[in-house]
């Protein structure tokens, strides 16, 4: 529970390391099989309060099966802490373990479930500016070694448990006093517009025409003010599945955000699904609309969700549950997808849970994007504490990536955030708004980014390196050290 309190809705980040604590602390003295037992009663309590979102939204099936799986890898993960509390430097590879299980689960199964990763808590903390240098992951081994060594600085106050402790708190302490400070080499006027979703703001299947005629006239209403105020826009945003059809193969959604670019004068970067190479799949997209109504590059959602948007082995198991007819086609993933340009302006972008996946923003950045848009249709989880996660998660990227992040939703939360992660502007849930500002640009990389692949390369080697040397201890029959 202190781990849940970490983040959204509580965002109580400096709980982090006290939850890591804890748990550190309550295996020292136990076996193998016991840090099984008490790694998974962490993630239990850790996991399900998370994601109750999931339960509410989806259903208590899914919600109780994916928080016990992914309760059973932080077992596992609780199990590699107990044998690595048993070498020099125990806390420090005790970080390693804890954020490459988070990798783990992360990605698999089912291309896993990147949702309460230590790093994303370092937002609003003294700490956030390590995102810049070590990245969601880097700063999630330092946030657990700092709660590691704490607990063991308290029970067994030892030299090299303090000497770990010296050498986690003089890193922070050096990427607080020295930011990252990337040159800005211009700005953008952007626009994100959150159209509303009829009813109770969960349905919007059921209402998707209104949906997407609501976006054109609120994209209007943005024309008519930018011409009272002389003002232009270089980007405007609309939200994943602002269409819910195929505006190539339907005339009256493509004419809806024809209509819009026309009326506001720049490109539109609209949310659509569009059909895929057969009837039974299809694509989850950000198109980009220029004034003219063509459209000129697009974006595929790189990280469909399993029993959301597609069901997988669906031969053998479709028939099981009747929620499944709700979701006819299977969404297929996007692959090796690079940034937009438009007018000069490129630009990462990433839909909905895309933005929790190491794989999609970093690598569009380090290809050239200066800014960087997240379209999410949150409908679904309307009511509940998963908009907000999702915001906190992207305003972690943000700092990491060194770039300006525009969120474009459906019904909440929509924002516009800076490269420190600060939110400029943000909208309520379940409304309609408007955001425009000037973003400023950068094509500088933060170290996270530049060295993303050495770093996790590190991590992935350490945590081996830490696991093979306790397994050598134990082999030789030493009992663990008070470190």
């Amino acid at each position: 529970m202190v781990a849940a309190a970490s983040f959204e809705p509580v965002g109580f980040g400096v709980a982090a390391p006290l939850a890591m604590g804890l748990l550190w602390w309550s295996i020292q003295r136990e076996t193998a099989r016991g840090a099984a037992a008490v790694g998974l009663c962490f993630g239990v309590a850790f996991m399900l309060p998370l994601m109750w979102w999931l339960g509410a939204s989806i259903g208590f099936a899914a919600w109780l099966a994916l928080g016990c799986a992914q309760a059973l890898m932080l077992a596992a993960g609780a199990v590699g802490l107990h044998s690595v509390r048993a070498i020099p430097g125990a806390p420090l590879w005790g970080g390693l373990v804890w954020v490459t299980v988070e990798t783990l689960r992360s990605n698999w199964p089912l291309g896993g479930m990147p949702w309460g990763r230590l790093g994303i808590t370092a937002i609003d903390t003294p700490w956030a500016p390590l995102l810049a240098y070590a990245g969601i992951s880097g700063t999630g081994v330092l946030v657990a070694s700092v709660g590691f060594a704490t607990a063991q600085i308290v029970s067994q106050r030892t030299a090299l448990t303090w000497g770990s402790l010296v050498v986690l708190a003089t890193g922070a302490f050096l990427a607080i006093s020295i930011p990252v400070r990337l040159p800005v080499v211009g700005s953008a006027a952007v626009a994100a517009v959150q159209g509303g979703v009829p009813g109770d703001g969960t349905d919007l299947a059921a209402h998707h025409r209104e949906v997407t005629r609501d976006h054109t006239k609120a994209t209007q209403s943005l024309a008519e003010s930018l011409t009272m105020q002389a003002r232009t826009v270089d980007l405007v945003v609309w939200p994943e599945n602002a269409t819910a059809v195929d505006p190539f193969d339907d005339s009256i959604a493509r004419g809806e955000i024809q209509r819009a670019a026309r009326a506001v004068g720049a490109p539109l970067l609209a949310g659509a699904i569009t059909e895929g190479p057969n009837e039974q799949t299809a694509f989850n997209r950000g198109i980009l609309w220029l004034p003219d109504g063509s459209a000129s590059d697009f974006y595929t959602k790189s990280h469909p969700v399993p029993f959301g948007e597609y069901i997988p082995w669906r031969q053998v198991i479709g028939d099981w549950f009747p929620r499944f007819d709700e979701i006819p086609r299977d969404m297929l993933a996007g692959n090796d997808e690079g940034p937009l340009e438009v007018d000069g302006l490129t630009i990462a972008d990433a839909i909905c849970f895309d933005v929790a996946y190491d794989d999609v923003l970093p690598s569009q950045v380090q290809d050239g994007a200066r800014l960087v848009v997240v379209q999410t249709s949150n409908a679904t989880f309307t009511g509940t504490s998963q908009p907000a996660q999702q915001f906190q998660i992207t305003r972690a990227r943000a700092v990491e990536l060194g770039r300006a992040v525009v969120v474009a939703s459906t019904n909440g939360i929509s924002g516009i955030i800076d490269a420190n992660g600060e939110v400029r502007a943000q909208t309520t849930s379940n409304s309609a708004s408007v955001l425009v500002d000037d973003v400023d640009l950068h094509d500088a990389l933060t170290p996270a980014v530049r060295y993303r692949m050495p770093r996790d390369l590190v991590i992935t080697a350490g945590t081996l390196l830490g696991l093979g040397w306790a397994w050598v201890i134990a082999s030789h029959g030493r009992r663990p050290r008070r470190l």
